[in-house]
């Protein structure tokens, strides 16, 4: 961008803020059953050195997290471009190209969260009977933040959809991507 040019005009200033705040609640989400994880493996582990019989219930909240982890972050995944992409379609030499894989690999990854929401929601209204083994939680109570990651998934990739039906794809950017491959290459040597 040179001097002369006009900064770029950021598309829904609203909507982008209130994406920030949800996928900043994901993340806070994220990290928070990532320790969670971290701190109940751990314990796990030094149970089997103590003398007293260890809690169970350890590794049923562990198990819990780590499928609150991957559906709290999806989301976010969907909007940063995190996720599993067609890079190489990215480098195709026709933008309009790029513009329909980029929309139809979202429209599918939005197919996809509205059929994990359906089946989320299913599992939320049906599994309130039971319990999970050790702590009792009913299993309903359990399958909540999936449900809300499916439809954060669902909702973010229509949007990222939307905008690059109507705005164009997003390219990969090329300057960072050399940047990248010259740290990486000064790193091995």
């Amino acid at each position: 961008m040179t001097g002369n040019e006009p900064p770029p005009v950021e598309r829904f200033p609203a909507l982008r803020r209130i994406g920030r705040v949800i996928g900043f609640v994901e993340i806070a989400f994220g990290a928070l059953t990532l320790l969670g994880i971290a701190i109940l493996v751990l314990t796990q582990a030094a149970q089997r050195y103590l003398p007293f019989e260890g809690f169970a219930w350890t590794g049923e909240i562990a198990r819990f997290s780590l499928v609150w982890l991957t559906f709290a972050v999806i989301g976010v995944l969907v909007t940063t471009r995190g996720h599993i992409a067609l890079e190489i379609a990215d480098a195709l030499p026709k933008p309009a190209l790029v513009r329909i894989v980029q929309v139809l690999s979202l429209v599918i990854v939005a197919a996809v969260g509205v059929g994990l929401t359906v089946e989320a929601a299913n599992l939320v209204a049906t599994q309130g009977i039971v319990k999970s083994p050790v702590l009792r939680i009913p299993m309903s109570l359990v399958y909540i933040p999936v449900l809300l990651g499916a439809i954060s998934t669902a909702v973010r990739a229509l949007i990222s959809a939307i905008d690059i039906a109507l705005h164009g794809p997003i390219l990969r950017d090329d300057e960072s991507t050399d940047a990248e491959s010259t740290n990486a290459e000064a790193a091995s040597a």
